[in-house]
């Protein structure tokens, strides 16, 4: 009798798993409700100790349809009103797009900025906080083709002296093209940039921001990555596919990279890195007042380093400032 109870408790257990499964896809949970795990961890242990003082009547697989009952609730009640069916959004030429934009509150000095994407093309860049005093992030999403399960999402929270920027179109995309276009602002300290993505391609200029982790983890890309003296050390974890990768860095920033890949061209020839262990390292790193750490895994492709002069530079041979491949 006890095993039948626990077979229909498991066989219930699926099929509430499958309904929220089909709930993100098409646009009724969002796709950040797992992150809810985080702050309700605790109630699993509660539930499991309910069924301790009840000797264990009560089967496990029903514990986990109560704790996800639990999340599904927590996610109505905590979601943030600022999504993008609210958002300002229109068509183009065989498209739509969406206007994203999150206010820079007064009280706000850091921001997270996490991003979660199909297929897309991408233009980031920062943006001078004077000129644009108001807005942490503002831009747009535009898609051409059918948006195969609901329109992407939007939100941004802030909690204390951090605003949460979130943005989700990962498996909502159909067939076509998509492309994020995004300003951000250089007056907070963005102390998290995550870019989950297929394939991507284009370009991220962070030369004028402030990042503490930037984390991309994505399919086939060509993307270009800029960097500039920020005054800050910034650790990149970068995951791809096979991969075409341009990193501009000026030359005053001490850079770490560490490569690693089965068929990765990783034959380095240029001059002003020095292989320490298994990481490529600049004479300057220890002394730099900006340094960036890169730790680089991709199934195949390449690297092309080009270390910009800094103005008022002395060195003579500018010409030897070139693009180094790996």
């Amino acid at each position: 009798m006890r095993q039948a109870v626990d077979s229909v408790f498991k066989g219930l257990f699926l099929i509430l798993l499958g309904l929220v499964f089909l709930a993100n896809m098409y646009g009724f949970l969002p796709w950040d409700f797992w992150s809810n795990v985080v702050d309700l961890w605790p109630l699993l242990l509660i539930f499991a100790g309910v069924a301790l003082l009840l000797n264990k009547r009560i089967p496990f697989s029903s514990i986990l349809i109560v704790f996800l009952l639990a999340l599904v609730g927590y996610s109505f009640v905590q979601s943030s009103p600022s999504l993008t069916s609210k958002l300002p959004q229109g068509k183009v030429s065989g498209g739509q797009f969406i206007e994203i934009s999150a206010p820079l509150e007064e009280n706000v000095k850091k921001a997270e900025l996490i991003l979660n994407l199909g297929g897309v093309t991408m233009d980031v860049q920062g943006i001078e906080g004077e000129s644009q005093s108001d807005q942490v992030v503002n831009g747009s999403y535009t898609w051409r083709g059918r948006m195969g399960s609901g329109q992407p999402e939007f939100s941004h929270k802030t909690s204390g002296d951090t605003t949460r920027v979130q943005f989700n179109s990962e498996k909502r995309t159909g067939s076509g093209e998509s492309k994020i276009q995004l300003n951000l602002s250089d007056q907070v300290l963005y102390n998290r940039v995550n870019l989950n993505s297929g394939a991507v391609s284009g370009t991220m200029d962070f030369s004028r921001l402030r990042i503490e982790d930037l984390e991309i983890n994505s399919g086939a890309s060509d993307i270009q990555l800029r960097f500039g003296d920020t005054g800050v050390t910034t650790k990149v974890e970068l995951s791809t596919g096979a991969t075409e990768l341009d990193l501009v860095v000026p030359e005053n920033i001490g850079l770490k990279i560490n490569i690693s890949g089965i068929a990765s061209e990783t034959n380095f020839a240029g001059d002003g890195l020095i292989l320490s262990s298994e990481d490529w390292v600049t004479p300057n790193y220890n002394d730099a007042k900006t340094k960036i750490e890169m730790d680089i895994s991709m199934v195949a492709g390449k690297v092309n380093l080009e270390r910009l002069t800094v103005p008022g530079d002395s060195t003579e041979d500018t010409q030897s400032r070139q693009t180094k491949t790996w």
